[in-house]
């Protein structure tokens, strides 16, 4: 089964079909207890509208429905013996139609595949959602049985949807299934877990943000064991409301406590985000579109070093490490970006030298990404398959040297020139590997173009420049055109944006004594602005190559740092793991030592799951959570599939997931669902009648008109993000 649900196309039936297992099941409780009670169930369907398929006992099976066939032979039958229904009323002809029919072992329900497949009903005697007014004095009627009959029946989908999502976490939990590691990996620039500090280390920047291999060890005291929980948390929390980590980090003797207030994140589609990333292994990944290569791009010193899936990172520089939180940790304390990578083959021992580049770490701009003195790096691009990137001949690791009217575009730019396009081709010409390559025209489709974007640091050619940036002062008169090669920084060459990078700080020097004072008389006082510089100024030269082609010429720019942005350009300086090494998740797994205990774990995530769709459902009223946020069909189909793709444990899960999910919404006090009939149950229990036909009525139109909205928004949502890619 595993093997099977690897297969993509595979994973997407088996999940359609668990889909439809999971209605099937929840109507079958309605069904069950109707028959338990005695009510008359004419129908059991799965999915509305006309009949595929459907089976009656005395008709058999049949394409199509049987009920044309089920009351020609009853009127024929009555016919036979003599017996007009022509001038009875409804009531009277439909009660001898279905006594006769019960003498002719007819079947009293009739068993349907319908053509559309969104849900599924129980229709029984006495009972119609949307003609409350059509009920029936058939003592098996459903308006004749007892409120606390009828409740039964309305609950009995819901309990059983709770039971098999009780059922498949047991399984799932007994087999064992892995979740990401609550260990921490990054905390992206910027974000919360980046800038809160740790209680009662208010201050003090080694206690500044997570830090790579930290353990969330609990959330708000209660134990944890995945990082699902931790983004959990942040996503469903109000807003405003502190989440409570307790971390334990190598090195400390005691346990840290930071509270970070998750914010809005668009890389999140607007839910509430803490910035954390998860933390990965140290073995190399395989890719899923190259199978027996390593992750990342197709070019790469790890793929032409033919690195292998599964080897792993053992030392940095011959500085040996044994997990992601120290090999991040290693580029600390890095004085050069050149450094070596030790890798081992785990089957034979065997090792490999990988000679590659740090990745500068860069300040970083809230809207224009990474950049250095204001300047902005060009754009690496890896297409998704079959989006309009890839067919427009963009290949993994292509550098973007124009975009429409864009030439050697940043980041910003790149997504600004797509969202302007308004539907219409875009010039495309790529730097591949030093080759200028023209493309056809590009045209983006839902306002993207199916690409991942990246700063491509491994050149010296500049994207252009932030225009409120030391950079800009300098170039006020003289724009700089995107594309240029930076040659020197106070004389010292450049080859790419690391020597850029090493080069500035070396120049800024090391941050000046507080208790030097440049001036030292009122005379020097008075003339301090213009005779001395400011303590922790820096004057840096840069020389560039501009209109590249037949006439390239060189300029140089004088860029004049304050102290406070030498400050901050030395806060940011520092080395990253370099770029196109994939390592594999950090997974914990989640697994039962018998029976008891996944019975324990499985009722525990059913609690979790119960409890965090209502949340859901209450952060949708203060905004925290949006309604482009709700996946409908499609969309849990299309991500269903990817998590199926993991293997049985998980496809196990997710239907799990999804049946708890669905009784908590079709319990919910809503029209059409079975909350909503359980609300008029009350009202007729309170009140000693039941609501009035118009009334119900009414509602069940709203209810529908609302539903049917919400399931075309979803729906349209669910489309566009898989069309986008």
């Amino acid at each position: 089964m595993s093997a099977i649900l690897t297969d993509p196309i595979a994973a997407v039936f088996a999940l359609i079909l668990g889909f439809g297992f999971l209605i099937f099941v929840h109507e079958l409780g309605h069904f069950a207890v109707a028959k338990w009670v005695g009510i008359r169930a004419t129908q059991f369907a799965i999915g509305f509208g006309n009949a595929l398929l459907a089976y009656r006992k005395g008709v058999g099976l049949r394409v199509g429905g049987t009920e044309k066939i089920y009351l020609a032979r009853a009127l024929e039958a009555l016919r036979e013996e003599g017996t007009s229904v022509e001038n009875l009323g409804e009531h009277k002809r439909n009660q001898l139609i279905m006594e006769k029919a019960d003498q002719l072992g007819l079947g009293e329900t009739e068993y349907r595949l319908n053509w559309i497949p969104l849900g599924g009903y129980v229709k029984m005697l006495g009972q119609e959602d949307m003609d409350p007014a059509a009920q029936s004095d058939d003592p098996r009627a459903f308006n004749r049985k007892s409120i606390g009959a009828r409740a039964a029946v309305i609950s009995a989908g819901v309990i059983m949807n709770l039971i098999f999502g009780l059922i498949f976490f047991i399984i799932c939990f007994q087999i064992g299934v892995k979740f990401p590691a609550p260990v921490v990996g990054a905390a992206a620039p910027g974000q919360p877990a980046a800038t809160t500090y740790a209680n009662g280390h208010e201050g003090d920047p080694d206690y500044r943000g997570l830090r790579p291999g930290d353990v969330i060890t609990h959330l708000a005291g209660k134990p944890v064991t995945d990082m699902a929980a931790v983004k959990i948390a942040a996503a469903l929390g109000k807003s405003g409301d502190p989440v409570v980590m307790t971390v334990d980090r190598e090195g400390e003797p005691a346990p840290l406590i930071y509270e970070i207030v998750p914010e809005s994140s668009e890389l999140n589609e607007g839910l509430l985000s803490d910035g954390i990333i998860p933390a990965d292994t140290l073995t190399v990944g395989e890719s899923p579109d190259r199978p027996g290569q390593i992750a990342g791009p197709a070019h790469s010193p790890f793929v032409d070093a033919q690195l292998r899936p599964g080897m792993t990172l053992s030392a940095v520089n011959g500085k040996p490490v044994e997990n992601y939180g120290q090999f991040v940790r290693a580029f600390e304390n890095l004085t050069a970006p050149d450094l070596t990578l030790r890798f081992t083959d785990p089957a034979d021992g065997q090792t490999r030298d990988v000679t590659t580049t740090a990745t500068p770490q860069l300040a970083r701009h809230e809207e224009l990404g990474p950049q250095l003195l204001g300047l902005l790096p060009p754009v690496v691009v890896d297409p998704a398959p079959g989006k309009p990137a890839e067919k427009a001949g963009i290949q993994s690791h292509d550098v973007l040297a124009q975009l429409g009217d864009a030439h050697w575009p940043s980041i910003t730019a790149v997504s600004q020139t797509i969202k302007t396009a308004d539907g219409q081709a875009l010039a495309l010409v790529v730097d591949r590997r030093g080759e200028t390559v023209e493309l056809a025209g590009v045209k983006p489709r839902g306002g993207l173009i199916g690409v991942s974007i990246a700063p491509y640091l491994a050149t010296r050619r500049i994207a252009g420049a932030d225009p409120d940036s030391p950079f800009a002062r300098a170039a006020a008169d003289r724009p700089l055109p995107p594309g240029s090669r930076l040659l020197s920084v106070n004389g010292q060459p450049i080859e790419h944006w690391a020597d850029f990078a090493q080069a500035v700080h070396a120049e800024l020097g090391p941050a000046p004594d507080a208790d030097t004072a440049p001036v030292t008389d009122d005379t020097d006082a008075a003339n301090a602005d213009t005779d001395q510089p400011d303590a922790g100024a820096a004057t840096l030269e840069l020389a560039f190559e501009i209109n590249l082609g037949a006439s390239p010429r060189t300029e140089t720019y004088t860029v004049t740092l304050t102290p406070d942005e030498a400050a901050t350009l030395r806060d940011a300086y520092g080395w990253l793991p370099p770029r196109g090494l994939v390592f594999e998740p950090m997974l914990t797994e989640v697994k039962a030592d018998g029976p008891w205990e996944a019975t324990v774990i499985g009722v525990q995530k059913t609690g979790e799951f119960i409890q965090q769709t209502y949340i859901t459902l209450l952060r949708l009223f203060q905004g925290t959570v949006a309604v482009k946020n709700l996946r409908g069909p499609v969309g849990i189909v299309d991500q269903g599939a990817k998590v199926a793709a993991q293997g049985l444990p998980y496809y196990l899960f997710f239907l799990g997931l999804i049946s708890v999910n669905l009784a908590v919404l079709n319990f919910l006090p809503l029209p059409i669902v079975d909350g909503g009939l359980m609300v008029f149950l009350l009202i007729e229990k309170f009140k000693g009648s039941p609501a009035s036909p118009k009334v119900q009525t009414a509602v069940a139109l709203v209810g529908l008109v609302g539903l049917a909205g919400i399931f075309l928004y979803v729906t349209f949502n669910d489309i566009s993000r898989i069309v986008a890619g």
